[in-house]
């Protein structure tokens, strides 16, 4: 049911919006003229904004709020030499905290689709992991 629900939650950031629901339309509209009124994967990728609008979604609503994994080799933390995570601890990763993180993101309870314009994207890019 996520892909449902992250729908959901979409389709209601843009009936809050006229202006990013009217930005998203004109771009489909676009995408669809470009290939000829067919919806296909070369198409699709040419809908950047609304993978944006995807991505915010994803962000806002969060799916995992933690995510848990294993460390599969001993790992220095950059910064803090005598902290080091070894090889098969358990992590936990507060997703959910990194998407509200107003150093990450200004303004982090506000739908902002161009949270994830590619600039944007490459200037948050490795900084924080």
């Amino acid at each position: 049911e996520t892909p449902a629900t992250t729908m959901g939650f979409a389709l209601y950031e843009l009936a809050q919006d006229e202006e990013i629901q009217q930005r998203v339309r004109e771009e489909v509209n676009e995408a669809l003229e470009k290939h000829n009124g067919e919806f296909t994967y070369d198409c699709m990728k040419d809908m950047v904004y609304l993978d944006q609008v995807i991505s915010e979604t994803l962000r806002l609503y969060t799916v995992l709020p933690i995510l848990n994994r294993e460390c599969m080799e001993e790992y220095p933390v950059p910064g803090h030499p005598g902290f080091v995570i070894g090889k098969g601890m358990q992590v936990i990763i507060p997703a959910a905290a990194f998407h509200r993180d107003s150093d990450i993101y200004p303004n982090p309870n506000t739908f902002d689709p161009d949270n994830f314009s590619p600039d944007k994207v490459a200037q948050r890019d490795g900084v924080y992991w």
